[in-house]
């Protein structure tokens, strides 16, 4: 009997020295199968979250704060003799939609901008520096929001207006383009498409939830109480996002030679999408994508006012029907969309007969200057080189759903016409989100048509892209909707949605892939 293992075993496990090797082991260290239980791209979601409900927060309060603030000035030049509420007066009213109108011409326009900003601040600075530029200025527009709150009146409305000017440097729109660079240094490349779209779906659960705890602490509390809340989640928020978010080195910091890679100019998201001779694919999905935009941006503000016209909704209903398209819509992005995604490129992959070898994420580029460098995090770099399994099977099918989500949002946009019953439109608050996604299919996208180091560049050019068309669609179909108004038949408005939707969706049938290394081109 052998005396070298009749020893007691130790009753605590310690670490106990390496055993030497000798021909029975293993050439590989033992790699630990289990992921982390609170992966980067979890914690993205989560910092995610909560600034979609921070921005969201105070929508309703300044609102209302804006028209008793508005009253309080009326007053002060004329006297109230009447019964009833003061504040619920023509003149009010007028006045306080012309303040709003003027807010919100500034914070667009200040938002505009920011997405250059932010843009440039990824490129020089980094993605985590430029997503938590946008809290910390939010931050101090809140600041300055609350005392102007608390001064009341016509001159705290002109503060509020003027601190709309914070947005150049820190905004909602920012914070998504700084998000989605993210997603996409993080994950691989294969991953991106469907990683948008559970962003997009997340940031959408943040907006309700915004909206509805904002309008319960307004409810309960006063106007100011939101503006303070808001001010202490975006501090919580940036000290736990610049704690516990991986760092990702500047896009501009290493070209692909090794060396400095010269600065770009503030055009250059916009000259990534302009026409070039012997490829308009870029140019084209640029197009669809603002058409897309265009179609079906002013869809829920129009089943509103269709609604509240038509069948007489009240706000309650609006704001269920309201709050019943977001959490689909978030639903489907969240859950549906990634196994979409995932599903399809399989299919695509199984019925391709003459696909390439399927090559695994960690493998090395077959060119080392394909190689991202700002994907690294912990030192650990995920390879970004285009590669057979990404073109064929990853980018085609998202362009494939892409072309084929916007021709279903338009038809089913286009139904509406023939609701005759007030229930109709819950049914299509609940049904026409199931068509979404083709803003994540785009930026996915654009992602595969330029270089590593372009990636900041095109994204920031989709935000554009997007943020034009958001603008564009409620002006015009504004007027479009009204003058439907007129001649009693508002419902053909969702005609023209349709109809602009099928333009979108003609554009985007002439994208082509870029070619993959061995002369194949991934097409629809």
């Amino acid at each position: 009997m052998s005396t070298s293992t009749s020893s007691t075993p130790p009753t605590k496990r310690s670490r106990s020295p390496s055993p030497t090797p000798d021909e029975t082991t293993s050439l590989l260290a033992r790699v630990s199968a289990s992921p982390p239980r609170f992966p980067p791209i979890r914690r993205v979601f989560f910092v995610s979250f909560f600034i979609s409900m921070t921005f969201a927060f105070t929508q309703t309060s300044l609102l209302y704060a804006f028209h008793d603030m508005t009253c309080d000035e009326y007053y002060r030049s004329h006297t109230w003799n009447g019964i009833g509420d003061r504040c619920s007066s023509g003149p009010i009213d007028a006045e306080t939609a012309k303040d709003i109108a003027l807010m919100a011409s500034v914070t667009t326009g200040s938002s505009i901008v920011n997405l250059f900003v932010t843009g440039m601040c990824i490129k020089r600075f980094g993605v985590k520096t430029a997503m938590f530029q946008q809290t910390v200025w939010a931050s101090m527009r809140n600041v300055t929001q609350i005392i102007a709150l608390r001064i009341g009146a016509q001159t705290g409305k002109r503060i509020i207006q003027t601190t709309q000017l914070f947005n150049i440097l820190g905004s909602g729109g920012g914070y998504l383009l700084a998000a989605n660079a993210f997603v996409a240094a993080i994950v691989p490349a294969e991953q991106r498409t469907s990683q948008f779209g559970v962003l997009g779906g997340v940031g959408m659960l943040g907006n309700a939830a915004g909206y509805t705890f904002g309008g319960l602490v307004d409810s309960y509390f006063g106007h100011i109480v939101p503006v303070e809340v808001t001010f202490i989640l975006l501090v919580s928020v940036t000290i736990f996002g610049s704690l516990f978010l991986p760092y990702i080195a500047p896009t501009s910091a290493i070209s692909k030679d090794g060396g400095s890679a010269k600065n770009s100019g503030i055009l250059t998201p916009l000259k990534l999408f302009m026409p070039r001779r012997g490829n308009q694919s870029l140019f084209l999905l640029g197009a669809g994508a603002f058409c897309s935009v265009l179609a079906t941006g002013y869809v829920s503000i129009g089943l509103q006012l269709f609604a509240q016209n038509r069948y007489a909704f009240r706000p309650v209903q609006s704001g269920l029907m309201l709050s019943l398209t977001l959490l689909v819509k978030a639903f489907f992005l969240s859950i549906c969309f990634p196994r979409i995604i995932s599903s399809g490129r399989r299919w695509l992959s199984r019925s391709s007969t003459s696909s390439p070898t399927v090559r695994s994420t960690a493998d090395r580029p077959d060119d080392p200057s394909q190689s991202d460098p700002t994907d690294a995090i912990s030192s650990v770099t995920h390879d970004s080189a285009i590669s057979p399994v990404d073109a064929r099977h990853g980018s085609t099918f998202d362009l494939f759903f892409l072309q084929w989500s916007i021709f279903l949002d338009g038809v089913l946009t286009a139904l509406v016409t023939l609701s005759s019953r007030g229930w109709h439109m819950f049914i299509a608050a609940i049904v026409i989100p199931f068509a979404s996604g083709t803003g994540a299919a785009a930026k996915g996208l654009a992602l595969d048509f330029v270089a590593p180091e372009d990636r900041a560049d095109a994204l920031s050019g989709i935000a554009l892209i997007e943020k034009v068309a958001q603008i564009s669609t409620i002006a015009i179909f504004g007027y479009v909707f009204a003058a439907f108004s007129e001649i009693g038949h508002a419902e053909y408005v969702f005609t023209v949605n349709g109809g602009i939707a099928m333009i979108s969706f003609f554009i985007l049938f002439f994208v082509r892939m870029p070619r993959v290394p061995g002369g194949e081109q991934g097409t629809a």
